[in-house]
Protein backbone atom coordinates (compact mmCIF):
# COMPACT_ATOMS: atom_id res chain seq x y z
CA UNK A 1 0.00 0.00 0.00
CA UNK A 2 3.07 2.41 0.16
CA UNK A 3 3.18 2.69 -3.25
CA UNK A 4 -0.38 3.46 -4.21
CA UNK A 5 0.02 6.07 -1.36
CA UNK A 6 3.08 7.63 -2.60
CA UNK A 7 2.23 7.88 -6.03
CA UNK A 8 -1.01 9.22 -4.98
CA UNK A 9 0.93 11.96 -2.90
CA UNK A 10 3.19 12.72 -5.72
CA UNK A 11 0.91 13.25 -8.79
CA UNK A 12 -1.60 14.73 -6.09
CA UNK A 13 1.23 17.08 -5.65
CA UNK A 14 1.99 17.69 -9.66
CA UNK A 15 -1.70 18.36 -10.03
CA UNK A 16 -1.94 20.80 -7.29
CA UNK A 17 0.73 23.20 -8.31
CA UNK A 18 -0.26 22.74 -12.18
CA UNK A 19 -3.41 23.19 -10.94
CA UNK A 20 -2.85 26.35 -8.68
CA UNK A 21 -0.36 28.11 -10.60
CA UNK A 22 -2.26 28.32 -13.86
CA UNK A 23 -5.61 29.26 -12.71
CA UNK A 24 -3.61 31.86 -10.56
CA UNK A 25 -2.32 32.70 -14.37
CA UNK A 26 -5.50 32.63 -15.47
CA UNK A 27 -7.18 34.69 -13.15
CA UNK A 28 -4.25 37.39 -12.90
CA UNK A 29 -2.99 37.15 -16.18
CA UNK A 30 -6.50 36.20 -18.78
CA UNK A 31 -4.07 36.48 -22.19
CA UNK A 32 -1.10 34.76 -20.91
CA UNK A 33 -3.04 31.41 -19.88
CA UNK A 34 -4.80 32.13 -23.19
CA UNK A 35 -1.79 31.47 -25.17
CA UNK A 36 -0.54 28.73 -23.34
CA UNK A 37 -3.79 26.77 -24.64
CA UNK A 38 -3.38 28.36 -28.36
CA UNK A 39 0.17 28.10 -28.16
CA UNK A 40 0.80 31.12 -29.81
CA UNK A 41 2.20 34.79 -28.55
CA UNK A 42 -0.65 36.66 -26.41
CA UNK A 43 -0.29 39.93 -27.76
CA UNK A 44 -1.84 37.54 -31.56
CA UNK A 45 -5.26 37.37 -29.17
CA UNK A 46 -7.89 39.15 -29.45
CA UNK A 47 -9.93 39.56 -26.48
CA UNK A 48 -13.06 37.04 -27.97
CA UNK A 49 -10.07 34.56 -28.09
CA UNK A 50 -8.69 35.33 -24.42
CA UNK A 51 -12.29 34.96 -23.22
CA UNK A 52 -13.26 31.48 -25.08
CA UNK A 53 -10.19 29.81 -24.30
CA UNK A 54 -10.92 30.75 -20.20
CA UNK A 55 -14.31 29.30 -20.46
CA UNK A 56 -12.53 26.52 -22.56
CA UNK A 57 -9.22 25.43 -20.78
CA UNK A 58 -10.59 26.68 -16.68
CA UNK A 59 -12.35 23.46 -16.00
CA UNK A 60 -9.93 21.58 -16.64
CA UNK A 61 -7.09 23.15 -14.39
CA UNK A 62 -9.29 23.51 -12.00
CA UNK A 63 -10.40 20.01 -12.08
CA UNK A 64 -6.35 19.17 -11.70
CA UNK A 65 -7.12 21.28 -8.03
CA UNK A 66 -10.15 18.89 -7.12
CA UNK A 67 -8.18 15.49 -8.11
CA UNK A 68 -4.88 16.71 -6.41
CA UNK A 69 -6.60 17.66 -3.19
CA UNK A 70 -8.67 14.36 -3.40
CA UNK A 71 -5.35 12.66 -4.01
CA UNK A 72 -4.34 14.28 -0.86
CA UNK A 73 -6.87 13.18 1.00
CA UNK A 74 -7.36 9.76 0.09
CA UNK A 75 -3.39 9.49 -0.02
CA UNK A 76 -4.16 8.77 4.16
CA UNK A 77 -6.25 5.64 3.28
CA UNK A 78 -5.25 4.38 -0.03
CA UNK A 79 -7.26 1.49 0.11
CA UNK A 80 -10.08 3.37 -0.38
CA UNK A 81 -8.24 5.06 -3.43
CA UNK A 82 -8.78 2.46 -6.37
CA UNK A 83 -11.66 4.21 -8.03
CA UNK A 84 -9.59 7.58 -7.40
CA UNK A 85 -6.87 6.27 -8.88
CA UNK A 86 -8.82 4.47 -12.11
CA UNK A 87 -10.33 8.55 -12.98
CA UNK A 88 -6.22 9.39 -12.67
CA UNK A 89 -5.39 7.21 -15.18
CA UNK A 90 -8.10 7.51 -17.69
CA UNK A 91 -8.34 10.41 -17.45
CA UNK A 92 -4.56 11.22 -18.72
CA UNK A 93 -4.73 8.40 -21.05
CA UNK A 94 -8.08 8.87 -22.74
CA UNK A 95 -8.20 12.87 -22.25
CA UNK A 96 -4.72 14.64 -21.75
CA UNK A 97 -2.51 12.23 -23.95
CA UNK A 98 -4.87 13.04 -26.67
CA UNK A 99 -5.40 16.47 -26.38
CA UNK A 100 -2.21 16.83 -26.63
CA UNK A 101 -1.83 14.77 -29.77
CA UNK A 102 -4.29 16.99 -31.21
CA UNK A 103 -1.95 19.97 -30.30
CA UNK A 104 0.74 18.87 -31.57
CA UNK A 105 -1.23 18.71 -35.44
CA UNK A 106 -2.84 22.08 -34.77
CA UNK A 107 0.49 23.96 -33.56
CA UNK A 108 2.02 22.75 -30.38
CA UNK A 109 5.79 22.58 -30.71
CA UNK A 110 7.25 19.22 -31.10
CA UNK A 111 9.16 19.18 -28.41
CA UNK A 112 5.99 20.78 -25.91
CA UNK A 113 3.64 17.98 -27.02
CA UNK A 114 6.00 14.98 -26.73
CA UNK A 115 6.96 16.00 -23.35
CA UNK A 116 3.30 16.45 -22.24
CA UNK A 117 2.27 13.57 -23.85
CA UNK A 118 5.48 11.79 -22.15
CA UNK A 119 3.78 12.91 -18.58
CA UNK A 120 1.07 11.99 -19.09
CA UNK A 121 1.54 8.34 -20.04
CA UNK A 122 3.98 7.91 -17.38
CA UNK A 123 1.50 9.27 -14.93
CA UNK A 124 -1.24 6.92 -16.51
CA UNK A 125 1.11 3.66 -17.00
CA UNK A 126 2.20 4.18 -13.75
CA UNK A 127 -1.06 4.25 -11.87
CA UNK A 128 -2.13 0.85 -13.46
CA UNK A 129 0.75 -0.81 -12.65
CA UNK A 130 1.03 0.74 -9.09
CA UNK A 131 -2.84 -0.30 -8.91
CA UNK A 132 -1.74 -3.64 -9.54
CA UNK A 133 0.64 -3.92 -7.08
CA UNK A 134 -2.09 -2.62 -4.56
CA UNK A 135 -3.86 -5.62 -2.38
CA UNK A 136 -7.18 -6.47 -3.52
CA UNK A 137 -10.62 -5.66 -1.99
CA UNK A 138 -12.58 -8.13 -0.17
CA UNK A 139 -16.64 -8.64 -1.05
CA UNK A 140 -16.89 -6.93 2.37
CA UNK A 141 -15.12 -3.48 1.34
CA UNK A 142 -12.05 -4.63 3.46
CA UNK A 143 -8.85 -4.72 1.99
CA UNK A 144 -7.18 -7.82 2.05
CA UNK A 145 -3.03 -7.65 2.61
CA UNK A 146 -0.91 -5.47 3.93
Amino acid sequence: MTALKWWLRIVGSLYLLEGIGIAALAFSVPADFAAIWASVPAETLDAIAVRGMLVAGLPGVLTWVLLGAMMWIFSGAPAKARLLVVIVVAWELLVWAPTDLVGLVNGFEVGRAAALIAIHVAIGVSGILVLRRAPAQSPSGDYQGA
